[in-house]
């Protein structure tokens, strides 16, 4: 694959009155019932019918943390159209938080209805502080009315040069094998790994790449990586480093390409921030339908102290380009933490930030074309009851698009919300 993205294009984009909301709902607020877990900052999960399963990073039964070690959650609907929340696993349920505690990426799933993710902290290992991490598997009940099940299948720095402190939602490949980052180790500062089923002997894991391998301050691939990866349709990864890169300390999107025989994963460096027009990604990286990569910037300097959402090409014809889209102080945003979702039937983006607004709760925006608007701003009911501090990434299910606060609702502990477009 050829390299991209030399230039850059900054595009200013126009705001629009945040009058015309959007229909926005609350469907859940954490608090509701003893140990429900609070502070959902990861994505949510749609199965096939229509609940939702997500992740808390505090919060939960575990007794061995200051806020609650951490939780996963179900909401189901009810034909009244109110949603019934069931804790199915508090985490540091086993001695020592073994099992992980405090995951912050959402989750996914298998076709049996297995859940997979990650926690920043727990496991077996004693080299990190509370904990290196995991990635577990929880599984449904085998009878009705039972107990949903977590396994560990991979505890961070328990291995050699495995990582540590996982923070992105894992992604599978096409023949099942697991890939996720982890924020620290891996002979680096962050890596890229892969846990690969092994017949009746759990799963291997491998280090495909370690980032900053000589470490900082010259960092120019990056370290840190704060979210997960996405694969291309020839099998490259791709994801977000919130530190590092050639052109300072603003991070850089990376793609890391498959050996052709065995040999090791090969990292090119696709896109160093720069500073004024964004920097410190903490978002996964999005595909439209025509190649084009999408990511966000939480903050920058200048011009773009309040981040962007950055489009990047391949090269075409000759041309290369990336075009940043700013979120002014004034504009329709201020740092954005997870990434966008693209509307694949018209290109629009969706999003939201964690401190636009007058109070600054955040927002929910949209991007189409160059232009974009603010569909909804949190804390606009009284005490913060439709939340505030989103930080997951936004879901579509059923044309209505789906994510949390990390704070704010009825009990303050961060909400599940709703938003039609």
């Amino acid at each position: 694959m050829k390299p991209l993205f030399c230039s850059a294009i900054i595009v200013l984009l126009s705001a629009i009155s945040a009058s015309a909301q959007a229909q926005y709902s609350v469907l859940y607020s954490f608090g509701s019932v003893a140990n429900d877990g609070n502070f959902p900052n990861g994505g949510l999960l749609f199965d096939s019918a229509g609940n939702i399963y997500g992740t808390t990073q505090r919060g939960g039964a575990g007794s061995s943390c200051n806020f609650g070690c951490g939780s996963i959650f179900e909401l189901s609907p009810s034909a009244d159209g109110t949603w019934s929340e069931t804790v199915l696993y508090s985490f540091c349920s086993l001695a020592d938080c073994a099992d992980g505690r405090a995951p912050a990426a959402g989750l996914i799933s298998d076709a049996s209805g297995n859940l997979y993710g990650t926690t920043t902290l727990g496991g077996t290992s004693t080299k990190c502080g509370g904990g290196c991490g995991t990635v577990f598997e929880l599984s449904p009940p085998t009878v009705p009315g039972g107990s949903w099940t977590e396994a560990v299948l991979l505890s961070f720095l328990t291995g050699l040069n495995d990582g540590a402190n996982p923070n992105g939602r894992l992604t599978w490949d096409a023949e099942g094998n697991l890939y996720g980052t982890t924020l620290e180790g891996g002979l680096g500062v962050g890596s890229v790994f892969e846990l690969s089923p092994v017949q009746g002997a759990g799963w291997a894991a491998y280090n495909l790449y370690a980032f900053c391998a000589d470490g900082p301050p010259k960092c120019p691939d990056g370290f840190a990586p704060m979210a997960g990866v996405s694969f291309d349709k020839s099998g490259n990864l791709y994801g977000t480093n919130s530190q590092g890169g050639a052109e300072g300390d603003w991070g850089v999107v990376y793609q890391l390409s498959p050996p052709l025989a065995g040999g090791a994963w090969t990292e090119t460096t696709l896109y160093a921030f720069e500073g004024k027009s964004g920097g410190d990604p903490f978002s996964e990286v999005n595909f439209d339908a025509t190649g084009k990569m999408y990511v966000t910037a939480f903050q920058g300097k200048g011009e773009g102290e309040c981040g962007s959402v950055v489009r990047l090409t391949p090269e075409a014809a000759g041309a290369e380009e990336a075009a940043h889209y700013l979120f002014l102080p004034a504009g329709i945003a201020c740092n954005p933490a997870a990434g966008v979702f693209l509307d694949s039937s018209d290109g629009t983006l969706y999003g939201t930030s964690e401190t636009a607004g007058a109070l600054g709760a955040g927002n929910i925006y949209q991007i189409k074309g160059e232009r974009g608007r603010v569909l909804y701003t949190f804390c606009s009911q009284s005490g913060c009851a439709d939340g505030l501090t989103p930080e997951g990434s936004l879901v579509e299910h059923d044309r209505k698009l789906y994510s949390t606060t990390t704070k704010g609702g009825a009990y303050g502990q961060g909400v599940v919300f709703q938003l039609a477009p």
